[in-house]
Order: structure tokens, then sequence, then C-alpha cells
């Protein structure tokens, strides 16, 4: 999709078919926590190229026009674009105008180096997933407007209608959508982008080594996926990041009984 394409009819930062257009990037209600615009620009940007469709070499509207799609200034809007591009998400290129960054364009980074069939690297990816999503999900509690726990909510219910499909591709999709929403909650780029590499990097495990393994039982998953919502929704951080913490470490034993099972199997 090119930038042209948008233009005249762009749909909403974070609606899903509503022709509505924010006119502001608010805080989570009761939120005494500052967080300067840009980062929260930075946020809705991600979320426009995931709505809109678009791939990495895409070229995206200009400046002026994110800042007119966002509803804020251009200052923020300029602060928020070369945050994502530092952190490799869009590559600004001069007299050409603002790209989706493709894999070249993206700093070097020790995830470039990651062997989906290396029992090391899938236990350290497990070890990082656990910082991630208790941090997350610790955030998510403090900061989650009510409409980011109608989000967690409609994916925790996704995911609990598709293990009745019991087809792993939907259940992963369906469980990365929890955790997305989850991370969007937080209010942090850094980890929601951060996230989202992790969970490409899982889905090559899977793919690699793990075809049709779910990560242990699916409906031990469901309940675990419960306990964190529950704490969110409550507000409480540190039980939030312990439930998200002990679903992951759950899912890391799981995976690692797997692959000696394997081992000893093949032996």
């Amino acid at each position: 999709m090119r930038a042209d394409d948008v233009m005249g009819h762009t749909r909403p930062v974070g609606a899903t078919g509503h022709v509505k257009v924010e006119t502001s990037v608010p805080e989570a209600d009761g939120d005494a926590t500052y967080r300067p615009g840009y980062t929260r620009a930075a946020e809705r940007i991600l979320e426009f190229i995931t709505e809109q469709g678009f791939g990495p070499g895409d070229r995206l509207p200009t400046a002026a026009r994110f800042a007119e799609i966002l509803g804020v200034s251009r200052t923020i809007t300029q602060d928020a674009l070369k945050t994502l591009a530092a952190t490799g998400r869009i590559s600004t290129q001069r007299g050409r105008g603002i790209f989706v960054a493709d894999p070249v364009d993206v700093p070097v980074s020790s995830v470039a180096g990651f062997v989906p069939t290396d029992i090391t690297h899938i236990m350290a990816m497990f070890e990082f997933r656990g910082v991630q999503e208790q941090a997350a999900a610790g955030l998510a509690a403090k900061r989650a407007t009510p409409v980011e726990l109608v989000a967690i909510d409609d994916a925790l219910e996704a995911y609990a209608r598709s293990l009745e499909a019991a087809d792993p591709r939907v259940m992963a999709d369906a469980d990365e959508s929890f955790h997305r929403a989850v991370a969007r909650a937080a209010h942090n780029v850094f980890l929601l982008g951060s996230i989202a590499t992790v969970q490409g990097l899982q889905r090559r495990v899977v793919a690699a080594a793990f075809g049709g393994f779910s990560g242990g039982p699916v409906a031990t998953a469901l309940a675990e996926h419960r306990q964190i919502f529950e704490a969110v929704r409550r507000g409480d951080a540190e039980q939030a990041g312990i439930a998200a913490l002990a679903h992951v470490e759950r899912t890391r034993v799981s995976y690692e009984a797997e692959i000696d099972r394997r081992v000893f199997r093949s032996s």
C-alpha cells in the first residue's frame, strides 16, 4: 500500500470502521504518570501502520498529514517520527519521504543471530519474554484506559473461542493478539516493539521445530490469561506482573519438556 491510497480516505487510528478521527492522544483516566506526547503519538502511528496494511518499503503519509490524522502538533509528530526512526520502525529519506523500514534498514541486534532450533537461544528467548511480559502487564495495570480494558477482554474472549477451532495457527494468532493488547495498554512504544519482535522469534521456533505444539495445555493458558486480565482490570500492578511472568515461565517449562521428550524419543 502507498501513502497516496490513504490520503483521501484514512481509517482513524485505533478504530475499526467508525468514521471518527482522534483529536488528541489521551492518557488513561486518572493516570498521574507523565508521558511525553510524542511517545503516545508514536504508539498511534504504529497502530496506523498496522491497521492500514502498510508493509516494509511502503511510503507513509507526510509528517504534516500524520499531525492531522492524530490531531496533534507538528512538533509532537516530528518527535514521534524521530523516535520510530531511531528504533528502526520507519526510515526517513530526504527528498523522498517516510517509509516503513525494510529489514535491512533495522539496526543489527542480538536477535539477528537467533537460531530457532538452538535450545540455548530458545530458553533465553523465553527468559527475556518473561521480563517483557511482566513489565507490560504491570504498566498496563497502572495505565490502561477503559477502552483498552475492553480491547484486552475482547482479545481474551477471542482466544477462548479459538480453542474450539483446535487449529494451532488460529490459537497462536489469538494468543499473540491478547499479549499485544496488554502491551498496548502499557503505553510504552519500546515494550510494544520488543514484544512484537520476540513474538516473531517464537513463531520461527514453532515453525522450525515445534509444528503443532501450542506450549502446553491450552485450557491452562486461557486460565492464566484471565488471571493477567483480572489483575490489570483491578489495577493491581504487582499481581499482574506476577501472573504474566508465571504464564511465560510455565510456557518455557512446557517447551523444555517437549524438547526433552523429542530428544529422548529420537535417541
